[in-house]
């Protein structure tokens, strides 16, 4: 490595250092007398607040740990704290890059904090949740078994794949699968693996768990093929009592995800997403409900005859702007949500029929919510 590579390298790995401690800085700023002062690099002030807010991240730390864990942080901060201090001096805070830098991890924060702190109103999962999922899952739990797996994969001709599928549905051993492989010159590799039933993905679980002894199935995509068969299998099942912590775990990470995606998804509805020209292949190809985007003649619906669209039926949407095709169509049905601040931007040639579905307003006597 030359000098000036190693330089290059000494100088990157130094404005990384400075830039999360220019974040450090940033995102840890506190108010005077509100925290208690740990200690003053050239004047300025760490507190224990920003120990606390360390150690908080530090995993499985016993209570006599603590004071020692804290002593280490109090360093790494004034660590940081001077390299701060000397990249502000040099004006690194100011290079494009470390500006980009701090505003991405800046956005990664503040993203971040906002999905947890809405993934914080989910409740636990009831018993009879869990219950539930134990019962409908009996081959983790019930009739959970240890297996042990011959694995094939193979690229076999898609026109040969129908036979090899009827001979491993038909009961031909591993060996005759291998030497069908051989005979036809097809690529594969074997191995042979144990796993018990929590380490195999649930689709896939559901049909080995219908598979008996000696037995295989064929899952292929393309000439991508690939061949399981359950070789052996210990029964080993889990009560519910064992199996509560891990399937309460389960169900609130799932619950959280869901949360996170529907406020994802109402956030997109409400707000208005436009894509550049050489990105409206990403728009077009993107899911119908899950972005909120101009319609026009030049992307979804061209000079069509009986034009639908049906916006999504979100209470917290608004914002939603829907312009059709400036060409002629016969027939335009616009179905609008109960939202606020729809626009509908119709033809601007004549169309022979528009239909536009505004949502039931309620009565003025109706009393307000």
């Amino acid at each position: 490595m030359t000098h000036k590579n190693i330089t290059m390298r000494r100088t990157a790995w130094m404005a990384g250092l400075a830039c999360s401690a220019l974040l450090l800085a940033a995102c840890s700023g506190h108010k005077k007398g509100v925290t208690q002062s740990a200690a003053r690099v050239d004047g300025t002030e760490i507190t224990t607040t920003q120990i606390n807010y360390r150690l908080q991240r530090e995993r499985g730390l016993r209570p006599e740990q603590m004071d020692e864990a804290g002593r280490k942080v109090l360093e790494q901060l004034i660590d940081e704290q001077l390299v701060v201090d000397r990249a502000e001096k040099v004006k690194m805070d100011e290079q494009p890059d470390a500006v980009q830098a701090m505003a991405a991890a800046r956005r990664e924060v503040l993203s971040r904090a906002y999905v947890e702190q809405a993934a914080m109103t989910v409740p636990a999962p009831t018993e009879q949740q869990m219950h539930a999922y134990f019962d409908d899952n009996d081959a983790l739990f019930a009739n959970r078994r240890v297996y042990t797996l011959q694995e094939y994969l193979a690229k076999v001709p898609e026109d040969q794949i129908p036979a090899l599928r009827a001979l491993v549905e038909g009961g031909k051993s591993p060996a005759d699968i291998e030497a069908w492989f051989k005979a036809r010159s097809v690529p594969f590799k074997a191995q042979q693996s144990t796993h018990p039933a929590e380490q195999i993905p649930l689709n896939s679980l559901k049909m080995l768990a219908a598979t008996a002894d000696g037995h295989g199935l064929v899952a292929s995509g393309g000439n991508q093929v690939h061949v399981t068969y359950v070789t052996s299998s210990v029964v080993a099942p889990v009560t519910y009592d064992k199996a509560k912590p891990a399937i309460a775990q389960f169900l609130s990470v799932g619950a959280r995800r869901k949360v996170t995606e529907a406020n994802l998804a109402a956030l997109k509805t409400s707000g208005k997403i436009e894509y550049a020209p050489q990105y409206a292949a990403l728009a077009a190809s993107g899911p119908a409900l899950g972005t909120t985007r101009d319609i026009d003649s030049t992307a979804q619906i061209p000079a069509a005859n009986g034009t639908r669209v049906s916006l999504p039926a979100t209470s917290t949407s608004s914002g939603v702007q829907v312009t059709l095709p400036t060409t002629t169509t016969s027939s335009v049905q616009v179905s609008l949500p109960q939202t606020q601040g729809v626009r509908v931007s119709l033809p601007a040639a004549p169309a022979s029929s528009v239909e536009v579905r505004l949502p039931p307003q309620p009565s003025p006597d109706a009393p307000k919510k």
